[in-house]
């Protein structure tokens, strides 16, 4: 080579009359972008999404089943998931694919805070965001409509558990009339625990309060068998409550003795339910048990009204980010850089080592 060629020179007067051995590298280059699309797997799509519930109206611990926790277990539902497959538009999706993974941030009565995470890997980077959108937009719907899984799931888990508990109940109730039948027990009264609404609890307060009215006029009726007519009448008057004649007490206070007598007649026909204490121990455990059921009945179909309040105040807000990660070498641009560097690196490389070791380089050559 002349002495004023430069290096720069020289090298490109090397590469043109060597250009053919980068052949044999562009076919290994298109063999390694292939290859390395392989390792590096698909293009994983990332949704993430902050997740905000206000319940406004509730009694406390009314908003146990719209917290962030149920939020994140509304996407293992069956429906939920069908959801999403419909709208991906593919009957033989796998579901299984999406990741998700809850960070809660706050919980508390009536506010529930977190941050739920979705992600999708797929060879195909168009794909792979277009499932991940599929799963926001439902999961969006669903979480922030009146009539969306995230409230109806919770009002629907209450309304069967009151079900079940009036099954329940029902069930211990019939048991209980065929372990008493004929044996004059009213099963109501019994059952009955509610307090002022009790019948044996009213019946039983209103005889205490006549038998008591009775010892008073009895004792009344003795005690005045010495007295004056002024006097007796006074005594009298204060057991019936209103002015009475002179020489009218003994009278008056026997007619009081026999309708106190009557009146207790008759609330002890409205009773006859045999004392609990009469019942054998079998039947008193099963009267225990339907009292139960019937508390726990009663309880499960207030926790459904105060569950159906919650959901009709219910505010809920969700904002979402969007992100993507891997999957460049898996891309036709990224194929077609690794393959441009291999064909070119190690072309290079070939060339000049040739360039070096030919027998016909010139000693004084650099």
């Amino acid at each position: 080579m002349p002495t004023e060629t430069s290096g720069l020179q020289r090298d490109v007067q090397v590469i043109r009359r060597r250009w053919w051995v980068f052949l044999p590298f562009a076919a290994l280059g298109i063999l390694a972008a292939l290859a390395v699309g392989a390792v590096t797997g698909g293009s994983t799509a990332v949704a993430t999404m902050t997740l905000d519930t206000t319940v406004h109206d509730l009694v406390i611990g009314g908003d146990r089943g719209l917290r962030i926790f149920e939020a994140q277990a509304m996407t293992s539902d069956p429906a939920f998931k069908q959801k999403v497959i419909d709208a991906i538009g593919e009957p033989d999706f796998d579901y299984a694919r999406f990741s998700v993974s809850l960070f809660p941030i706050s919980v508390g009565d009536g506010i529930s805070r977190g941050i739920l995470t979705v992600s999708i890997s797929d060879p195909d980077k168009a794909k792979a965001e277009r499932y991940r959108q599929a799963f926001v937009d439902v999961y969006t719907r669903e979480y922030t409509a009146p009539d969306g899984l995230f409230r109806t799931r919770f009002v629907e888990r209450r309304r069967q558990v009151a079900a079940n508990a009036e099954a329940a109940y029902q069930e211990a109730y019939r048991r209980l009339e065929a372990a008493t039948a004929g044996r004059g027990i009213d099963l109501a009264a019994l059952v009955e625990t509610r307090g002022d609404t009790n019948p044996l609890v009213f019946v039983t307060e209103q005889r205490a309060v006549l038998e008591r009215q009775l010892a008073e006029a009895k004792g009344a009726l003795t005690g005045i068998g010495g007295a004056s007519p002024e006097a007796a009448a006074a005594a009298a008057a204060a057991v019936i409550g209103q002015p009475v004649q002179a020489g009218q007490a003994q009278a008056v206070l026997a007619a009081r003795v026999a309708s106190l007598e009557a009146a207790l007649r008759e609330y002890a026909s409205l009773a006859p339910a045999l004392p609990e204490q009469q019942l054998d121990s079998a039947t008193q455990a099963l009267l225990n048990e339907v009292r139960g059921l019937r508390q726990v009945r009663d309880s499960a179909f207030v926790n459904l009204g105060n569950a159906q309040i919650a959901v009709g105040s219910a505010e809920s807000r969700l904002e979402v980010s969007y992100s993507f990660s891997g999957g460049l070498a898996g891309s036709l641009a990224g194929r077609v850089a690794v393959a441009l560097a291999v064909t070119v690196i190690f072309g290079l490389v070939a060339i000049f080592s040739l360039e070096w070791l030919s027998p016909s380089r010139r000693p004084g050559e650099g």
